[in-house]
Parts: structure tokens; C-alpha cells; sequence
């Protein structure tokens, strides 16, 4: 929306020196279950965490139907309120699979609210980009190229910034025609 309705120009994320960089869209389930695959939801109940979630909600209902299920038609969605309930649900054995935000999940595993060893992934997406740092569409084009130099030289190490975010070393160039794309695809297939 700030690309298309206000000229804003992406061109940071925080990422790592491989590039890596997001979190990805997770089917999870508990450890034990005998769902395998994204076809194994058919017939299941699966947990969204709300409406308006990309991860949660909005990608499984445009990434899903290409292959071959479709959330609502081929398993029935209940609404979590939120990421954290849908991994607590899952590792507890209250939903039997749940759609969630990776980093969310990763998080949590870091604090040792849930053990990795309660939840199996079955299914991710590709990346999605998560905030990103930009500049205005009509900025000076000269302070525009100093903006870019100060955050492809920042340093983490050692930084608040660095503590922070420890899973990230460094901000990564990227572009809203590539790095956007899947979005753009969630939201045409859900019309927004």
C-alpha cells in the first residue's frame, strides 16, 4: 500500500550475509500427527490465527488452492487470535494443524515457551519480506544515495540493533517487483 498509494521505494530488510532474509508461511502440526503433507489437511480442522493475518490467514487461502487444497472448502478453518496461540494449540494437541509466521514460532522456541520437539512442520512458503526501510519516490536523488550508503555499511555487531535482532547481521538490498511479488499474488487472488 505505500508503494502503490504514497511513492514510498523499498530498498533495505534486515537479512544475513547469505541473503536469507523473512519468515515464511508454516503448516505445523504436533510431533505426532499423521498429517504429512499440505494434501493430508483435506478433511482436518485447521487453526488461522485472524482474518487479516497475512501468514495466518490471507497467503494459505492464495497459496493453498494451487496445490489442490482450498481452506474452507477442503478442511474447516478456526480462528486462533494469534500466531502464539496457534503453535501453544498445536503443541498441546488442541488443533491438529495450525497456519503460522516462522519467526513467531522461532521466538517462542528461543524462550522455551514451546519445545521444538512438540511441533513438525509439514509445509512452508518461499520467504516473505518483512519491514523494510525505504525512501520517498521524489527524494533528493543525491541524499537518496547517502540514505542507501548508511544502511549497507552499518555495522551490527555490538549494537543495540544487533542484540536485538540477532538472527540478522546486516541490511540486505532488495527491490518491491521481486521481493513483493508473492504478496502481490496473495492480494490480487483475495481481491484487496
Amino acid at each position: 500500500f505505500a508503494v502503490n498509494l504514497a511513492g514510498y521505494v523499498p530498498f533495505a530488510l534486515m537479512g544475513t550475509e547469505k541473503g536469507q532474509f523473512g519468515y515464511k508461511l508454516q503448516v505445523i502440526v504436533p510431533a505426532n500427527s499423521s498429517i504429512r503433507s499440505l494434501q493430508d489437511l483435506k478433511g482436518h480442522t485447521v487453526a488461522h490465527t485472524e482474518e487479516s493475518s497475512n501468514s495466518g490467514n490471507q497467503a494459505p487461502r492464495a497459496l493453498f488452492p494451487p496445490s489442490g487444497i482450498t481452506p474452507g472448502t477442503d478442511y474447516k478453518i478456526v480462528y486462533s487470535g494469534g500466531h502464539d496461540r496457534s503453535v501453544l494449540g498445536v503443541a498441546h494437541g488442541d488443533y491438529e494443524a495450525a497456519t503460522i509466521a516462522s519467526e513467531v514460532m522461532e521466538r517462542m522456541f528461543d524462550r522455551g515457551v514451546v519445545k521444538r520437539e512438540a511441533i513438525r512442520v509439514v509445509w512452508e512458503s518461499d520467504p516473505f519480506p518483512t519491514t523494510s526501510f525505504g525512501l520517498a519516490h521524489n527524494l533528493d536523488p543525491q541524499l537518496a544515495a547517502k540514505v542507501r550508503e548508511a544502511f549497507f555499511t552499518y555495522e551490527f555487531k555490538g549494537t543495540p540493533l544487533g542484540k536485538e535482532f540477532a538472527a540478522v547481521d546486516r541490511f540486505i538490498p532488495i527491490t518491491y517487483k521481486q521481493h513483493w511479488a508473492v504478496i502481490r499474488q496473495i492480494q490480487k487472488h483475495n481481491g484487496i
